[in-house]
């Protein structure tokens, strides 16, 4: 977990870098830099089952209204996150973005029956404190970015839903594969707009 979230605020780093005018260059767009992370993350895949064809998915059960949603989901997710790193602080669009585990706790609860300890509350109202310290809300210094950020934890925090779900049946590998190419899809199809 703390590989894949290191590996989550370098890419946010990489798309923060990505959407500001560098040497005088063009900024890229949100659904710019969110298409090359899905085109290069399908190509990753698409590389890894060819070097491991073992590990090549048999597509025996494939639950596609899951992974359209799943995969919906996350690109708006990941273009929410791209679109508040570059207009604000990495550090505030990274700490408000990371209230996705909340919204998937909360989720969780209500939609898969899960339960929560006493802690897990606390931590999540501390998250809710320390969200709202960083957007500052009604203060002058109010960030309108804060809330693409807040955006992409709620759809983040919903996709995690749909991957919970598809990994009781799918293998990863598949469920990889098969996000990244409807994510480049989508991600291609908002490119053409900008």
């Amino acid at each position: 977990m703390a590989l894949a979230a290191a590996l989550v605020a370098g890419t946010t780093l990489i798309a923060k870098v990505l959407g500001q005018s560098l040497s005088g260059g063009a900024a890229l767009h949100p659904f710019q830099v969110s298409a090359g992370r899905f085109i290069f993350g399908f190509a990753t895949v698409v590389l890894v089952i060819a070097a491991r064809p073992t590990l090549r998915p048999q597509f025996k059960q494939v639950h596609w209204p899951w992974h359209i949603a799943r995969s919906l989901t996350g690109w708006l997710g990941v273009s929410a996150m791209f679109a508040a790193s570059a207009r604000m602080p990495l550090a505030d669009a990274t700490a408000i973005s990371f209230l996705n585990p909340l919204v998937a706790m909360v989720l969780a609860i209500v939609v898969l029956g899960e339960s929560a300890e006493r802690q897990k509350w606390v931590a999540a109202g501390l998250c809710l404190v320390g969200a709202a310290v960083l957007l500052r809300p009604g203060a002058e210094a109010f960030q309108i970015a804060g809330l693409f950020a807040l955006a992409a934890a709620l759809f983040l925090g919903v996709e995690a839903l749909f991957i919970k779900r598809l990994s009781d049946t799918e293998p990863p590998l598949q469920i990889l594969l098969i996000n990244n190419a409807i994510g480049a899809l989508a991600s291609g199809i908002a490119l053409s707009l900008v």
